[in-house]
């Protein structure tokens, strides 16, 4: 695409389907991968500010990123407006994001429970509150990630939508689902039709996009000008680079399947990144018809050479064979990189 598909303020966006931020799924290996299948920006993993005013370590590892992800955002999530400006200032110090997005959507209990995530949405207040006083303290353009409401009594995407953009929010993307319906249920797309007939900024559609025809069909439905897609690519990344997933050779979800293992592997300490990798492999590997057996046999597998000699053995009974169009064989990992430095 040699046009912008949009902007996000005076950041141009050269594509029209990306990876939504996602709790243990959008890390940094798998954002980079998704980024050069085609994803058109990325969004980091929530940003606990609470945790990263208290030095949590785990924090860390979220707020990695390569310079190849950019356009790049840090999200955050927080019930205190003033904590989240004064770490937004504070990661826009040390890593000089893209943008900031803010997290209005996240339905986890244990983040609904102290008014966090999607719980914001029942207190315009703190939603306005929020958007000023990071708005004050970051020199770069904010974007919001909400859901429908909390629950079908409550169904104010409307009006929080456009509280946003009254404090200075440059996109809005909006999940079809309350906080009730957690990811059950089906997602409606038709607020996201009206967000975007009544919004000035750019508005970015998300739920229940599976495949390609989901995709078409979405944006003929709604004219968002933008689709995320959350679950539907952990199984199938490729989507990015427009692909549905029958159309992905053996030979190709392997090749992608060694390298993001090394990845993860150089990426997270000691075992964490192989732990990690497990569900990403078993996504990947449903389609192909596997023995539960085998499936269970993978997943207890700790050592990388071992999972990558028992990978090899599985696509050999696949009967793939071929090398990557997108080239993994002979990428480099910037992790393995980073980790030997």
């Amino acid at each position: 695409m040699t046009e912008a598909a949009f902007s996000i303020a005076d950041i141009p966006i050269y594509g029209r389907i990306l990876l939504a931020p996602m709790d243990g799924i959008s890390d940094a290996p798998f954002r980079c991968i998704t980024r050069r299948l085609g994803s058109a920006y990325t969004v980091s993993e929530f940003i606990n500010t609470h945790d990263f005013s208290k030095l949590r370590h785990y924090q860390i590892a979220r707020l990695a990123f390569q310079e190849t992800e950019r356009p790049f955002g840090f999200q955050l999530l927080d019930n205190d407006a003033g904590r989240m400006a004064e770490v937004g200032a504070r990661l826009y110090e040390l890593f000089k994001p893209d943008f900031f997005d803010i997290n209005m959507g996240c339905c986890a209990p244990r983040v609904t429970s102290r008014g966090a995530g999607a719980c914001m949405m029942r207190n315009l207040d703190l939603i306005r509150d929020s958007f000023r006083r990071l708005g004050q303290a970051v020199p770069v353009p904010l974007t919001g990630k909400m859901r429908l409401g909390w629950d079908e009594t409550d169904l104010n995407y409307r009006a929080v939508a456009e509280a946003v953009v009254a404090e200075g929010a440059r996109l809005v993307a909006l999940h079809g689902r309350t906080n009730k319906m957690k990811y059950g249920g089906k997602a409606r797309w038709e607020p996201i039709r009206e967000l975007k007939q009544a919004l000035p900024v750019p508005v970015i559609g998300n739920g229940d996009v599976n495949n390609l025809a989901d995709a078409r069909r979405l944006f003929e439905e709604t004219g968002c000008d933008g689709i995320m897609i959350g679950r539907a690519a952990m199984a199938n990344p490729w989507i990015f680079a427009g692909l549905d997933r029958d159309e992905v050779p053996i030979a190709e979800v392997f090749a992608l399947a060694r390298y993001q293992v090394r990845a993860m592997h150089a990426f997270y300490p000691g075992e964490k990144g192989l732990v990690a990798f497990r569900k990403f492999i078993k996504a990947y590997l449903a389609p192909c018809g596997l023995p539960y057996e085998k499936i269970v046999q993978l997943m207890k597998v700790t050592e990388l050479e071992g999972l990558l000699e028992m990978l090899a053995d599985i696509e050999a009974e696949l009967g793939g064979q071929g090398q990557s169009r997108f080239g993994w064989e002979g990428l480099a990992n910037p992790f393995e990189k980073e980790q030997k430095a």
